[in-house]
């Protein structure tokens, strides 16, 4: 893999292609950024760019690069301003780089090494969404044959360490193409006017799952995530009803989860159906909560009942400061609210501990569980150190299309 390395520091920028080559890979060192053009090619898999130069800095870098139409995954570095550091990494994202990282200097060689190794998901995902290989019809067969499935991934309760939900996400695993992303077919569903099917789908089987649980004894509740064009139908009350119904499940144990991102760039649109959601009894989640652009007059006026913070926040929160910062603002806020508080991407106890120490109420992620078909739920449920006690009862809170 050829590696790009700009840094106008020659010792340390040396010391970097001294380790990306120890890794395996081809380094090329750029210590005059205004040679950029001379260096750069898009045959550079990597660009990690120090952020404070003296003639042409990181973000000028970063705009050449950007005017030039480039999209190299990049990896920041900075001696100085740790906000700085954040906020090169949202303009990048926002100009469409892929960041693996931000590394303050100075760092070390397992720190680089382990950044760098971010490269591969991303492109393993962008060569899926470059070879999509599905259209509308298939969707439509997905639909038809129940081609579609859910699964689980718990949710815990801080104050005790206990399971209090679980989160539902969608599979598809098409007999002859193999297993297709959720990050695919569900924003082509949107575009394409067949997101409403898939949601009645999540929302079917999820309430019939409820109803399997309770069936077992367990007091369950289930969170259904919806898109823009379903919140707007005016039937959409009516038509979760008469699921839960059809269940035995009352509408109080449905909690309807949107994206901030969908709900907030229109709230007068939806302000209607959420109303009469929540005066038929159905709970009201914004999930992503930080990555869209919420006003505190929209938040008021939506008659919300919990908010999740985006994992983009818990990811970083032991090492970004800014992250740490949203992550407790957000927790304040909705408790100021009378909402409840979950943390989605938790991978590791010191990111569980420090959520916990800024008040969050829940908290899913890799750490406590991955996602499972119901019955390996049911075993985990059994053996987990989460799990309840013999004859608590499960509290499933939430499931979503993503």
């Amino acid at each position: 893999m050829r590696i790009l390395i700009i840094d106008d520091e020659k010792d340390f920028a040396e010391f970097v292609g001294d380790a990306v080559e120890s890794f395996g890979h081809e380094p090329a060192i750029c210590t005059d950024a205004n040679e950029i053009g001379k260096f750069y090619s898009t045959s550079h898999e990597i660009i990690i760019l120090d952020l404070f130069m003296p003639d042409l800095d990181g973000i000028e870098v970063l705009r050449f690069l950007h005017d030039n139409n480039a999209k190299t995954p990049v990896i920041f570095m900075s001696g100085k301003d740790k906000s700085v550091l954040h906020s090169a990494r949202e303009l990048a994202t926002e100009w469409g780089f892929p960041v693996l990282g931000a590394l303050e200097k100075p760092f070390s060689i397992d720190d680089l090494e382990v950044t760098i190794g971010k490269l591969e998901p991303i492109a393993k995902k962008g060569a899926s969404l470059a070879g999509q290989n599905f259209g509308a019809d298939d969707i439509k067969a997905a639909l038809r044959d129940d081609r579609f499935s859910l699964v689980y991934q718990p949710q815990i309760r801080l104050a005790d360490r206990m399971v209090c939900g679980v989160e539902a996400l969608i599979r598809w695993v098409d007999p002859e193409k193999g297993f297709i992303s959720p990050g695919e077919f569900i924003p082509f569903a949107e575009r394409n006017g067949l997101i409403e099917g898939i949601n009645n789908f999540v929302a079917r089987h999820a309430i019939e799952q409820l109803g399997l649980w309770r069936q077992k004894g367990h007091d369950l509740t289930i969170s259904i995530n919806v898109s823009p064009a379903s919140v707007a139908n005016v039937d959409l009350p009516e038509e979760l009803i008469r699921i839960a119904q059809q269940n035995n499940i009352p509408s109080s144990a449905i909690i309807i989860e949107l994206t901030e991102t969908a709900v907030m760039s229109d709230a007068g649109r939806y302000m209607d159906i959420l109303t009469r959601l929540r005066m038929k009894g159905f709970e009201l989640a914004i999930d992503d909560f930080g990555t869209g652009y919420s006003s505190l007059q929209q938040l008021v006026r939506l008659p919300f009942t919990k908010l999740k913070i985006d994992q983009a926040f818990i990811t970083h929160i032991c090492d970004d400061k800014e992250c740490e910062t949203v992550a407790a603002m957000a927790t304040e806020l909705a408790h100021r609210l009378g909402m409840k508080v979950v943390a989605e991407g938790v991978e590791d106890k010191a990111a569980m501990d420090l959520i916990q120490s800024h008040g969050c109420d829940e908290i899913q992620g890799y750490y406590c569980a991955r996602p499972m078909p119901p019955d390996q739920l049911d075993i985990w449920l059994q053996e987990s150190e989460y799990a309840p006690l013999p004859g608590r009862p499960i509290h499933v809170s939430r499931s979503e299309v993503l």
